[in-house]
């Protein structure tokens, strides 16, 4: 996906949450949205890592499900449904591949938070 549709995509996502006219309180909570997602997401993936690496297919799937709700709640789309193929194989008996797995995660993550940091200077979060 390129930068501007996923930029467009989380903005569209936020303006559904806060209205297309923010004023402060919606600010405030979209800016306390992204920084949570900012803080728990990293470490949400280490623990989809070990989990990859050495779960079970339950914990996997419901612990992907847990970070595809989070993605889809701020507009990552790409993100989210990276999260929900580990799910769906998770849940047809399958772990997928942790390396090639996480360092999809990783790329789209990267690119998620460079928009998300991005806003939260606008927002003034």
């Amino acid at each position: 996906m390129d930068a501007d549709r996923r930029e467009d995509e989380i903005r569209t996502r936020l303006a559904d949450i806060t209205g297309p006219e923010p004023g402060g309180p919606e600010r405030a909570l979209a800016g306390r949205l992204i920084r949570s997602f900012l803080a728990k997401t990293p470490v949400g993936v280490d623990q989809l890592a070990e989990l990859l690496r050495g779960g079970t297919t339950g914990e996997v799937r419901d612990h992907a499900h847990g970070l595809k709700g989070s993605a889809s709640n701020l507009g990552a789309g790409t993100l989210a449904a990276i999260f929900a193929e580990v799910e769906h194989d998770a849940r047809d008996g399958r772990v997928p591949d942790p390396d090639l797995t996480l360092g999809r995660v990783g790329a789209e993550l990267a690119q998620v938070r460079t928009v998300l940091e991005e806003l939260a200077v606008e927002l003034g979060a």
